[in-house]
C-alpha cells in the first residue's frame, strides 16, 4: 500500500485520488485527520488492485508530483488500514 507525505493540509481527497488513479485503479483513499482540529495530518494511505500497481505508483509519482509548493514522498507501506 503506498503511502504519501509532505501533503499540504489544502490538498483534497479528490485532488490526490485524480492524480493517483493515473497509476491504475485506486480501491481506496485515506487521508488521516487530527482528531481536535479536523486538519490533514499531512501523509495519505492509497490502496490499489494489486501490489505491481502500488509498487509502479511509487516509482511513477516519486519526486515528481508537486502540490502547493511541496514535494509529495511515496514510499510502500507494509500496513493495513
Amino acid at each position: 500500500m503506498p503511502v504519501a507525505g509532505n501533503l499540504d493540509e489544502r490538498v483534497s481527497d479528490r485532488v490526490l485520488y485524480d492524480i493517483l488513479i493515473q497509476a491504475g485503479r485506486v480501491v481506496d483513499l485515506y487521508i488521516p485527520r487530527d482528531k481536535e482540529t479536523e486538519k490533514p495530518k499531512g501523509f495519505a494511505f492509497a490502496q490499489y488492485e494489486t501490489e505491481e500497481v502500488a509498487d509502479y505508483a511509487v516509482k511513477l509519482f516519486s519526486g515528481l508530483v508537486t502540490l502547493y509548493k511541496r514535494t509529495l514522498k511515496f514510499a510502500v507501506c507494509l500496513c493495513s488500514l
